[in-house]
């Protein structure tokens, strides 16, 4: 488990495993449909148009049928500015494969039929195996961050994750033999009035032990000002305390907030970051189903078999229906040992199976479809590369640009 991959020297830029697997995936996934569509007789311009979309739609449609998922949980953070910034921030995660596959495949159509005005089924075929290819290589992020994570098993290749991670954390939830923590490590959310503990935070512990120890000076201070404050009763002293205690919530208000259940825990138990995170590291989460290396393969076979298909196809449109035939069906298994989706739909399925059993029965229905279709569209014409001018031409026109009167004259 990796969630930061690294950080930019000089900036102190931290830049996330997830974010990073997802760009390359979407980059090396238009390089591969481009090519495909060069070698075929397809433009790679509208392969590179389609691929702003999956970039722009991808991230907003996975990201949008996360929140909507789990709006119960976004509801809980505070005003609405919080809650606008928890539904933006993506930078731990928090995206659903279908909801951008979803958007990003409803955009796609509308881009090719009405502005583009090629063929959708040739199109859709070129671009069906990249899509395959771009979720392969997002799994290996999802692995990286921790997210998506299998249920408990004994299997020689089983994965432990660390403490703090997605799956320690729900582990601990639900209560399972051999999940649980040491006090050290829980913390009880005073401001959210609960009651309820929570196991520390393993992105704010693992934050650097000279920013924390600096953070805990500041911490320490104020405890001590608003213990003061309250046994004070010069009116000068209470003047001085209450302006402290202001300069030190403007000079570093947010980071006292965030890392604030790490210094409690520091004080209460009298000890040092480098000493939570020694306690910290037995603690990690029972043996699971490396469910996104399980994802990348499954995803990469899918992708190697549907470029294959790609150069044998018998009719425009194949290619994607088989797509949608296949990978629902490996996404429904893979949904029996993930432990991360609850069975919230339709009271027997997770939202993802339910949708993988939809596009299922669209696939199905879109290879009936095909066999009352012509076997190639009639919008498939091949793409010509723009006839470069001679060069003699192109030297008139910079000669006449160049005696053209400037507009600014």
């Amino acid at each position: 488990m990796k969630p930061v991959f690294f950080t930019i020297p000089g900036i102190n830029w931290d830049i996330p495993s997830y974010g990073l697997m997802l760009m390359i995936g979407l980059f090396v996934s238009i390089w591969w449909a481009a090519r495909r569509a060069l070698k075929s007789g397809g433009s790679p311009d509208v392969i590179l148009n389609c691929g702003f979309i999956a970039i722009v739609g991808g991230v907003v449609g996975c990201r949008a049928m996360y929140v909507i998922h789990y709006w119960d949980h976004f509801r809980t953070f505070g005003d609405a500015f919080q809650i606008a910034w928890a539904v933006i921030d993506v930078r731990q995660g928090g995206l659903e494969f279908y909801g951008g596959f979803i958007l990003t495949t409803v955009a796609a159509l509308a881009w090719l039929r009405w502005w583009e005005k090629v063929s959708i089924r040739w199109y859709l075929d070129i671009i069906a195996p990249s899509a395959a290819l771009g979720l392969a290589i997002g799994r290996i992020g999802c692995f990286l961050n921790g997210c998506c994570f299998g249920t408990t098993c004994d299997l020689p290749w089983a994965v432990r994750f660390p403490f703090g991670s997605n799956a320690c954390v729900n582990q601990w939830k639900e209560r399972l033999p051999g999940a649980e923590i040491r006090e050290e490590m829980l913390y009880i959310d005073e401001a959210a009035g609960t009651g309820v503990a929570m196991p520390l935070s393993r992105d704010l512990l693992y934050t650097s032990e000279a920013k924390i120890d600096g953070i805990f000076e500041r911490f320490q201070e104020l405890a001590a000002c608003k213990e003061k404050l309250g046994a004070a009763k010069n009116p000068a002293e209470k003047q001085h305390l209450q302006d402290r205690i202001r300069e030190l919530r403007s000079a570093g208000g947010k980071d006292l907030i965030k890392f604030g259940p790490i210094c409690t825990n520091m004080k209460k138990y009298g000890l040092s970051a480098g000493q939570l995170r020694a306690i910290a590291e037995p603690y990690r989460a029972l043996p699971v189903h490396p469910t996104q290396p399980y994802s990348t393969i499954t995803a990469l076979l899918i992708a190697l078999f549907l470029n294959a298909l790609y150069w044998r196809r018998k009719r425009d449109g194949q290619v994607i229906c088989t797509l949608l035939l296949i990978q629902p069906l490996a996404r429904w298994l893979l949904e029996v040992i993930r432990a991360d989706n609850p069975v919230d739909t339709v009271g027997m399925f997770t939202i993802s199976q339910f949708l993988a059993v939809c596009m299922t029965l669209l696939g199905l229905i879109g290879l009936l479809v095909l066999r009352r279709m012509p076997p190639r569209s009639r919008r498939a014409r091949l793409w010509e590369p723009p006839e470069e001018e001679p060069p003699e031409k192109v030297g008139k026109k910079k000669a006449a640009s160049a005696s053209a009167p400037s507009a600014i004259d």
